[in-house]
């Protein structure tokens, strides 16, 4: 969809996808992470959902059915267990990680981009936990979040959008 060219190009530091279910934004964010996988320079591709065991009927099932539209599923090792995805041209990884144990995230080494479908889900420990995993020398480095509407008082408001200001914590 054109509504998505500004999605698929931006090298943005942070990207927000929001919008009711079935409005494509998840579809345009794995077709411009499968797409960066075939890149040459370093990149490590984080997918995160706020529980573990979501991410293989969400975003590793979807993964493989956009590189099988796209005929690219064969580029692509796809690990059934643990929902590792390795491009076999590039040798990029897409690792998966839940936040149900944050503490897990420690042990990511390098990640270029982080990709946390419906961040609503998660807390604003989980977010800072994820976005101090982006310190990759001289990588371009990207944090992209996925979901649907909030309401008024949900951090993700306060933390990325400047009107809703009034929201933030007393700190």
């Amino acid at each position: 969809s054109a509504k998505f060219k500004s999605l698929l190009e931006s090298e943005a530091e942070y990207i927000l996808a929001f919008g009711g279910r079935g409005g494509g934004k998840t579809y345009h964010i794995e077709l411009k992470l499968l797409l960066k996988s075939f890149d040459k320079n370093y990149c490590k591709i984080v997918y995160v959902n706020k529980v573990f065991k979501n991410i293989r009927d969400a975003q590793y099932s979807s993964l493989k059915k956009v590189a099988k539209n796209l005929g690219l599923y064969d580029y692509f090792r796809f690990y059934d267990g643990d929902y590792r995805i390795q491009n076999k041209v590039t040798g990029i990884w897409f690792i998966p990680k839940g936040m149900d144990d944050s503490e897990n995230t420690k042990a990511l080494d390098d990640p270029t981009i982080v990709w946390w479908d419906e961040i609503t889900n998660g807390t604003l420990d989980d977010f800072f936990a994820l976005n101090n995993l982006l310190r990759t020398p001289n990588a371009k480095l990207q944090f992209i979040a996925s979901f649907n509407p909030v309401n008024d008082e949900h951090w993700v408001r306060y933390i990325f959008f400047d009107e809703f200001d009034k929201y933030a914590p007393n700190t």
